[in-house]
Parts: structure tokens; C-alpha cells; sequence
């Protein structure tokens, strides 16, 4: 609860959360419980309508305390766009959670790791402190892997391919929007990708890869597929672990509810917050993902929070 309420003071500080913390007393709060009956979920139509009036135009999150060192444009399709800022502990923190990830498949010292996504991915400017101003270490950096990127345009594909073949990486992370642009050239030149490549991971903002369509893309392609949940709104990643086939997140890093909508408890939306953004904080987003919360427990990471969606 001092998280919480330590969260609470910071976040008043920002447009959004000035007028939804209204009268609200962050020590009143006892327990989870009450901080979750209290502060209402934030959307993203209220994020976008937030950042439209604001006068903080960048991001009506912004604590005014805390100037950014980077800013990146959100992958929603949303008028007007939405940015977030970063400081030099966020980028940090959000590389500690990136490289969990990468653990997580297995990426190690000397692994060699390729990246199919646009540059304003967090899987692309988390990667390398080559890549990004201002970021001290990039996963690839603090795990010792070789990271090579390619733009996240599925035109891109033949470039990929070469990649593929070339630098051989371990694992090679992809954009979903990618996955069948690349699976087609790998099949017109007749390729085994498992003759290059250990595992693909498949990301999108938001969304997940669904059973039916992981089961036919790795018959078509020949290797294992993974996949990596991101919401960026809320600075989110969470890893699909390859021994329980569920996502693992760091529950140090994030604290993740479901809003109960349905007696289905696996249809319900998961609510993020997360407790390590300090530029533009995130307090119970709504999100687009539904899911189920499962007890923690498996051996490739004991203490993980581990979701199901």
C-alpha cells in the first residue's frame, strides 16, 4: 500500500489524474481492495479525449516534476495520436522487464537475436543502447546478445529472410502484421527456417496470436512460436513462457486485475497498473486484452504472475 499510495501522489500530479483523483485522500486507502473499488479505470477514449483538451497536448499523464529524455509515438489508432514520455529510471526499468522476456525463451550471452518491428516498438528501442538515445543499456547489452533490426513493414520480408539465413539468430522477434508477408517469401524460396532460427516470438500491441493461427503458422514454418503481449499504454510486456504456455510478468513491476464484466472469468478484461513509470504513470488502465489472472508456481519463474488470455 505505501507503492500505492507513493503512485497516487505522483500521478496527481499529471492533467489526466488531477481531475480523476479529485478528493481523493491516498492514505485513506487500506488494501488493494479499496484502491481498486476507489479509482476508476482509465480508457483509451479517455486517454484520447484527455490529450485533445489538455494543455499538456504530449501526454495528459505528464508529471510536470519529471522532464522526458524520450518520447515515443503509441501504436493506436487513435485522433489525436498518443505519446509517451520517458525518463532515464523509466527506459531503465522498462529494459529490466524486456530483458525478463528474452530470459525467458532462453536468450543468453553470445545469443544472436534478429527484430522484425518498427523502431518506436519497445522491442526495437529497449533492444540496444546503439538504437536508442539516452538509454544506458538495452536488453541485448545487459544479457550479451548481438541484436539486428529490420523496419516492421511487412514489404520488408525478402530483407528479413536474408537476416534469417545470415546472421542466424536464435530467436527473431516479429511484428503479427509481419508474420504471413515472411512465411510466404520463406516458402517461395523454399526455406527451413529451423535450419537458421530456434524460435519466433510474435508481438502486437494489444492483441495476441490466437491458438488456431500459431498452430498454422508453425506448420507452415517449421519452428516453435512464442508470444510477447505488449500494452503499451501502460508500458506492459508480458511473456509467453515455453514450459506452461502462459504469460509471465513481473509483479514488481506491474500489479494486473481483471474487471469483472462476465461470469466467464477468462473473458474479462485485464486492468494494468504500472509501478515504475514516473514520466507518464499509469494507474488501472483498461485494457483491450481479455484474460484470466492463474496462480503463480511454474518452475521457469516460481514468483511470476501468470496470465492467461
Amino acid at each position: 500500500m505505501n507503492r500505492i499510495q507513493r503512485l497516487l501522489q505522483r500521478a496527481a500530479k499529471a492533467p489526466l489524474y488531477r481531475k480523476k483523483f479529485a478528493g481523493l485522500k491516498p492514505r485513506a486507502l487500506r488494501d488493494l481492495r479499496s484502491f481498486s473499488a476507489t479509482i476508476p479505470p482509465t480508457r483509451l477514449e479517455e486517454l484520447a479525449a484527455e490529450t485533445l483538451k489538455s494543455a499538456a497536448s504530449l501526454s495528459p499523464r505528464l508529471c510536470a516534476s519529471r522532464g522526458p529524455r524520450a518520447i515515443f509515438q503509441l501504436e493506436y489508432d487513435t485522433q489525436p495520436a498518443l505519446y509517451l514520455a520517458l525518463d532515464r529510471a523509466d527506459l531503465r526499468r522498462y529494459v529490466e522487464v524486456l530483458k525478463f522476456c528474452w530470459s525467458l525463451v532462453g536468450l543468453r550471452k553470445g545469443d544472436r537475436v534478429a527484430i522484425f518491428d518498427y523502431g518506436t516498438s519497445p522491442l526495437s528501442y529497449l533492444a540496444a543502447s546503439s538504437f536508442t538515445p539516452y538509454l544506458e543499456r538495452g536488453a541485448a547489452d545487459l544479457l550479451g546478445c548481438l541484436p539486428v533490426c529490420n523496419d516492421g513493414v511487412s514489404n520488408m520480408s525478402p530483407r528479413a529472410v536474408e537476416i534469417l539465413r545470415y546472421v542466424r539468430p536464435r530467436v527473431l522477434f516479429i511484428r503479427h502484421d509481419c508474420l504471413h508477408a515472411l512465411a510466404t517469401e520463406i516458402e517461395r524460396q523454399a526455406l527451413r527456417p529451423a535450419d537458421y532460427t530456434q524460435a519466433l516470438v510474435v508481438t502486437e500491441n494489444e492483441s495476441l496470436l490466437s491458438d488456431a493461427e500459431r498452430s498454422n503458422f508453425e506448420k507452415r514454418l517449421g519452428v516453435f512460436i512464442y508470444r510477447l503481449l505488449r500494452i503499451d499504454a501502460a508500458m506492459f510486456l508480458a511473456m509467453e513462457c515455453p514450459r506452461c504456455r502462459l504469460l509471465h510478468c513481473r509483479q514488481d513491476a506491474y500489479f494486473v486485475e481483471t474487471l469483472a464484466e462476465r461470469d466467464d472469468a477468462a473473458e474479462n478484461p485485464l486492468v494494468v497498473t504500472n509501478w515504475f513509470a514516473g514520466t507518464s504513470p499509469t494507474v488501472r488502465y483498461l485494457s483491450q486484452v481479455r484474460g484470466s489472472l492463474e496462480p503463480s508456481g511454474c518452475p521457469g519463474g516460481p514468483k511470476d504472475l501468470r496470465i492467461a488470455v
